[in-house]
């Protein structure tokens, strides 16, 4: 099943005026996830060792997903399909990761133990989770389209080869 064709990026925008808005977004993000992974590394004895280990597989795989943001928003400036297309199957292994991240640090983090208790946070942690997910998908869509109109533009087949 392939993802759908977008002609605008929300409703408004041009795709590629979108695009490398929602690649600035989202590197802004891989950014500050950086930064707060990164703030909680230096307690590292005061902490468990699997609250370690997740603050060091979220900041591995932002940088990662930072580094392909920036390339796809590259490739969207230079009009490169084929950085696009690196970008869209990278992109695509790093955010499931980070979800993945994000779902054993609910299950085994003790850091965020007390706040499993109250029934608004749990609700609220899964509200991110789901936006989050929406987002990355829409992402993904944008940038995807992008690449084939790109393909059909300069001339090819849209088709990853």
């Amino acid at each position: 099943m392939s993802l759908p064709m977008l002609r605008r990026c929300c409703f408004c925008l041009s795709l590629e005026r979108g695009g490398i808005l929602l690649c600035i977004l989202s590197t802004i993000i891989c950014i500050a996830d950086i930064i707060v992974g990164s703030w909680s590394l230096p307690r590292h004895l005061e902490r468990k060792q699997e609250d370690n280990l997740i603050s060091m597989t979220s900041v591995m795989f932002a940088t990662l997903s930072a580094i392909s943001n920036i390339t796809a928003l590259f490739g969207i400036i230079l009009r490169r399909p084929g950085w696009l297309q690196m970008s869209i199957l990278f992109n695509s292994v790093f955010i499931l990761c980070l979800f993945l991240v994000a779902v054993v640090t609910c299950i085994f983090s003790y850091e965020l133990q007390p706040f499993l208790d109250s029934p608004g946070s749990i609700a609220l942690i899964v509200i991110t989770i789901i936006v989050g997910a929406a987002y990355s998908i829409y992402y993904l869509v944008v940038i995807n389209s992008l690449y084939r109109n790109m393909k059909i533009m300069f001339g090819g087949s849209s088709l990853p080869m």
